[in-house]
């Protein structure tokens, strides 16, 4: 019996047999003999699905036809066909000032061009994958036509990778830009001379290009005018012009014979191809309030877009006071300024109104003071069960509590005791803390410990001690001992903890090479995100790093050139053109073991050392056709 894959053979081995006369009853016969042999109750299958891309039959203007004068694109196809977001990702290079109108006639897909092309310029039109056929969906794949408005056709190219700065990973319909010119102000006003779009691999290509010196640039073009006019844009640019060449390679193939036949082969090596143009976020400061409010009736709280470089000030215009009235606090990075009210009196107001002067960037890009006056409410609503009565009952005397970062089991012997307290507070010492260490199950005894307040903060300290592994500790402290700054008093605790093994934990040392300068190592938790767990700083005299108390996991290393010594990694400048800080990767992963130390050698390779592959061509293939 035949089952339906032989069916299917025995159907293409007809269609070869066309040339020979077939009748209509060894047609009927065949079909006949297919059907009672099939499965016994089995459905029709209806036969394969279409999975033939539409093909395109002829085109206006012909591939690579030169002195083109036409303002159309019309590709003609042997079946009827649809579009597919088409008007969006077409790309024209060079670029057209005007979108075109695209419109399906039929079987033809008709591109109007509402402006003159460039005289004797190649121009390369990319359909992508925007045309289907009509029935089954079926898209053509990265579809390109290529016409020259002046007499030939130019064939020169230039490639390469579109890259994250900061995580290097590729960036996909991103577009590269090519200017004549060396003038970066045009990056920001005028569309360039040619274009490309980067694939899933971050990789672009510029193909058809003239002999002449270019300019690149990267764009993540959020707004879609093909050149930089906003700051949430990605940008990068070259260093230098940049010219591509064609070298023939030959090859020399001997054919042994009565008389020895040389014959000369080759290909056509272009470049470059394999350049490595990094974007970020422009280090553009544009300094300016995001946003304010009253967190508690003690805490007012101001957010910035951007880290302060500069002081601020604020002065309470209601209610007026004698008094000091406040202590400022930074966050972290210096982008958030809470402003504790140390008077209680001040406090106790729902409403304050205060003038904030602080640094903002004006429309020309200086750093200016700028005061606002803001309106601070406070209020805090009691709801009552619906239905109920309300009864009030006598209020106890608030009283505010302190958070740590203990956890109840395998409390981390590495760290140390964060002790933070809501709002600042008066004093605090030592002798108000008690920290013990269990003997057993009701025998403790006190721990040494040392008391540290954290730079710029009244509320928050550290306990430093020296931990053991898998030990239980008791840290507790009584109540009414401390007070805040405006009077109330603490909320007494007692929080046990155990400390993790001793033997949980990994090492890992790292040998560094290949980099003269300063530098930021971060050990990086494995993940679809950069989750740092420890960062330490390179110099320039000792190039090892060791990680202490790693936990079993995962990890990556991470390498930024802080070539200014900020600590921190800086973003591509456009005005200084200066590139964003270089960033480099271990090549494998670390696999950290609990007691078990791990010594890993870097030879950190330079930029743009890593090898691609070199696109080549076979010069036969691409010469233009001339019908």
């Amino acid at each position: 019996m035949m089952n339906t894959s032989r069916e299917i053979e025995l159907l293409k081995m007809l269609k070869k047999w066309v040339v020979f006369p077939i009748s209509s009853a060894f047609i009927f016969l065949f079909i006949l003999f297919s059907n009672s042999c099939a499965n016994q109750g089995a459905g029709p299958t209806g036969g394969p699905r279409d999975s033939i891309p539409p093909k395109i039959i002829s085109s206006i203007p012909l591939p690579f036809q030169t002195n083109y004068t036409g303002k159309q694109i019309v590709l003609n196809f042997e079946e009827y066909v649809a579009l597919d977001n088409l008007s969006d990702i077409i790309v024209f290079s060079p670029p057209l000032t005007k979108k075109p109108t695209i419109k399906v006639q039929g079987k033809s897909v008709v591109v109007t061009i509402d402006e003159e092309f460039a005289p004797n310029r190649t121009y390369s039109v990319d359909f992508k994958n925007g045309i289907k056929d009509y029935n089954e969906g079926n898209k053509i794949e990265n579809y390109r036509i290529t016409f020259s408005t002046g007499d030939h056709i130019d064939t020169l190219r230039i490639g390469g990778f579109l890259i994250d700065a900061l995580t290097l990973a590729p960036i996909e319909n991103s577009v590269s830009l090519l200017y004549i010119t060396e003038n970066d102000s045009l990056f920001k006003t005028t569309t360039p001379n040619f274009i490309a779009k980067s694939d899933k691999k971050g990789y672009f290509l510029f193909d058809n290009l003239p002999d002449a010196q270019f300019k690149l640039y990267g764009l993540t073009d959020g707004d879609k005018n093909l050149y930089y006019s906003q700051a949430t844009e990605q940008i990068a640019f070259s260093d230098t012009l940049i010219r591509p060449t064609a070298t023939f390679v030959s090859k020399i193939d001997t054919i042994v014979s009565e008389t020895d036949t040389v014959i000369t082969t080759g290909y056509t090596e272009y470049s470059p191809l394999d350049l490595n143009i990094k974007l970020s976020l422009e280090d553009d400061y544009n300094q300016y309030l995001i946003s304010f409010k009253r967190v508690n009736k003690d805490q007012i709280q101001f957010v910035f877009n951007e880290a302060l470089t500069h002081p601020i000030q604020t002065k309470l215009l209601s209610p007026e006071t004698s008094n000091e009235w406040e202590y400022m606090e930074f966050s972290k990075n210096k982008d958030t300024v809470n402003i504790w009210i140390t008077d209680s009196l001040t406090a106790a107001n729902d409403t304050l109104i205060t003038a904030l002067t602080y640094p903002s960037t004006d429309s020309t890009g200086n750093i200016v003071a700028t005061t606002d006056t803001l309106k601070m409410l406070y209020s805090k609503s009691e709801k009552t069960q619906k239905g109920k009565p309300e009864v009030k009952v006598e209020s106890k005397a608030k009283l505010f509590s302190f958070t740590t970062n203990l956890a109840q089991s395998n409390f981390d012997i590495y760290k140390m005791i964060t002790l933070e307290a809501p709002s600042p507070i008066q004093n605090i010492s030592k002798e108000m803390i008690t920290l013990n260490e269990a003997i057993n199950d009701s025998t403790f005894k006190p721990v040494d410990f040392e008391l540290q307040l954290a730079p710029n903060s009244k509320r928050k300290y550290t306990i430093n001690y020296k931990p053991s592994g898998n030990t239980k500790y008791v840290l507790s402290m009584d109540s009414a001992v401390v007070k805040t700054l405006t009077g109330i008093e603490n909320e007494g605790f007692k929080t046990s903890f155990t400390t993790q093994k001793a033997d949980y934990y990994g090492t890992l040392i790292v040998e560094i090479s290949g980099i003269d300068s300063v530098g930021i190592v971060q050990l990086i938790k494995s993940g679809k995100t950069e989750e740092i767990i420890s960062e330490m700083k390179l110099d320039s005299t000792s190039k090892t790093i060791t990680f202490n108390y790693l936990k079993p996991d995962t990890y990556s290393l991470k390498l930024i050139a802080d070539r200014n010594n900020n600590g921190k990694w800086d973003p591509i400048n456009l005005e200084k053109k200066e590139q964003a800080e270089a960033v480099y990767y271990f090549p494998k992963t670390i696999q950290a073991k609990s007691n078990w130390e791990m010594k890993e050698s870097w030879a950190v390779v330079p930029e743009n050392g890593q090898k691609r592959e070199v696109v080549t061509e076979n010069s036969s293939d691409k010469k233009p056709e001339k019908k």
